[in-house]
Formats: structure tokens, C-alpha cells, sequence
């Protein structure tokens, strides 16, 4: 897998700036020629400098049809390719989404995580607006996943998260708010969320602090058919060595529960690379 390595400062035409947040201002453009989403470094702060560093050296080492593709890095700039369309977020303020559109979203969402986890690498913040969906549209090849500052990656040697609470309460699994590392089945965690949001229009727990707090168990009514409940209850359990063990094994549940609800296949459960089931002695590692 090749990566990008950085190039001086790039003139990106017709820039629009969209917001300013975090020491990071996000602007949409024309670069060589095609849209680009542009993300620009404008604090000097020393862990606002690492993890933007830190998520330009992921995204250039990844390439996949349901991830944001990277472009272009600079010292201070990471150039993407826009996206035209909205977030996940976007699309569920219109309310619940049917079980065929939440699944086929969710299965773009695991393709890549699938991908992700091969590589060795943990997103630790999926969450619906980290999900872009091009042209606003609700399927599996839509899915494009975003925003790699809070991941882990093994083919890095320094973590800049370690020992730091990675993740947003409502979406994080209980070992992130502990702060302990995330592994591919932190991600699954998050997955799992996702499903339930995308059904019901709202994460499981209300009092989501309390719930990674160990304070709050009660949990909201399941959502959808009764035939996607095991694969929810399974991805949202508390200790991760009771959730699916990969992204292969939560794809394979979700293509048998689509067929029991009488959808369509959305084609192989078991994507390249994606097989590989994680023990807690892994995690460590």
C-alpha cells in the first residue's frame, strides 16, 4: 500500500470556507482541476499539530471504496476529494430510516471497517457524522468514512492517544471511556450504535456517560424487526469479548438478517483482508 508524502503548500482555488473548529478550518475548493474538501492547519498548539499530523499519515495509507480518499498532504493542509451529499447525521434528521436503508448503510460502514481493521488500523470515533453518504443517498455504496484524527494505527510507532479517552460519548465503547486503546471491536461497538440510531432515530442510551460509567444498564426498546435485534444486543454489549470478534462475523449476521427480512443481497460478506477475529491479549498489543 503506497502512501502520500507530504508536498509544499498547495494553492486550491475558489475556496469556501465551511468552519473553524479545534485549531483546524475545513474549506471546499477546486485543486488540479476537481472539487476538493480541504482541511487546514491554523493553530500552533502542539496536540492540535499531532493529531492533525497523525490523521494526514492514516488517510494516506489508506484506499477504499467506502473511505474518503486523500489527495494531497502538506505540513498544514490535508486535501480530499469532496463528497458531494451529507453526513449519516444529515440524513437521520428526517427521522427513522426504513431496515433496508439503515442495513445497507451499515454494511458500507463495515466494508470499511473491514478494510481498516486488516491494515491495523482503529477509526475510535464512528459516528453518524463521520459518515458522509454520497449525493445524500442511503446505500451501501454510498458510505464514505471520514475523519481518522482519534484512530490507532499499528504501522505507526508512536500513539499520540495512549492512556487518553478517544471518542464521542453517545457512539464510544466503555473501554474508550476508560481509556483504554480501542480495538476493531471498540469499532463494532460503534457500529452497532449506529444501527440502533439509524432505526430508531436516537442512540440507545440517553444518559450516555452514565451508561460508560457504569452507573446507567437501562437501555432503550430495540428498534426495527426482531430479526436485527441479536446482531444490535451482540454489538452493544459492555465487555468487548461478548461482541462480534470482526467485521467479517458482524457482516455475515447482517447478510443473514437481511435475507430473513426478505432484502436484497448486497453481495460478499467476506471481504478481502477482513476475516481476522481479535483476543483481548491482541488488544494489548
Amino acid at each position: 500500500m503506497s502512501t502520500l508524502s507530504p508536498i509544499p503548500h498547495q494553492q486550491v482555488d475558489r475556496l469556501t470556507p465551511l468552519r473553524q473548529r479545534g485549531g483546524v478550518q475545513t474549506a471546499q475548493g477546486v485543486w488540479q482541476g476537481q472539487a476538493v474538501f480541504v482541511k487546514s492547519l491554523i493553530s500552533g498548539d502542539p496536540e492540535i499539530v499531532d493529531r492533525f499530523q497523525h490523521e494526514g499519515e492514516v488517510a494516506a495509507y489508506l484506499q477504499h471504496p467506502n473511505i474518503v480518499r486523500l489527495l494531497a498532504v502538506t505540513n498544514t493542509q490535508l486535501i480530499f476529494k469532496f463528497i458531494r451529499g451529507g453526513t449519516l447525521r444529515d440524513l437521520a434528521r428526517c427521522g427513522p430510516m426504513t431496515p433496508d436503508a439503515a442495513t445497507a448503510v451499515v454494511w458500507g460502514v463495515l466494508q470499511a471497517a473491514a478494510y481498516l481493521h486488516a491494515r491495523g488500523v482503529v477509526h475510535q470515533d464512528l459516528k453518524p457524522e463521520n459518515v458522509m453518504l454520497l449525493n445524500g443517498e442511503a446505500n451501501d455504496a454510498s458510505v464514505r468514512i471520514m475523519d481518522f484524527g482519534m484512530s490507532h494505527a499499528r504501522h505507526l510507532h508512536l500513539d499520540i492517544h495512549s492512556g487518553t479517552r478517544m471518542g464521542t460519548p453517545h457512539f464510544m465503547a466503555p473501554e474508550q471511556f476508560q481509556g483504554v486503546r480501542g480495538d476493531p471491536r471498540s469499532d463494532l461497538y460503534s457500529v452497532g450504535v449506529l444501527l440502533f440510531d439509524c432505526l430508531a432515530g436516537h442512540p440507545p442510551y440517553e444518559d450516555a456517560l452514565g451508561w460508560l460509567a457504569g452507573i446507567c444498564e437501562n437501555c432503550a426498546e430495540l428498534p426495527g424487526p426482531p430479526e436485527l435485534h441479536p446482531l444490535m444486543q451482540g454489538a452493544i454489549q459492555r465487555d468487548r469479548a461478548e461482541r462480534p470478534q470482526s467485521a467479517q462475523v458482524m457482516l455475515k449476521a447482517l447478510g443473514q438478517a437481511r435475507r430473513a427480512l426478505g432484502l436484497s443481497d448486497l453481495g460478499h460478506d467476506e471481504p478481502e483482508n477482513g476475516n481476522q477475529e481479535y483476543s483481548d491479549r491482541q488488544a494489548a498489543q
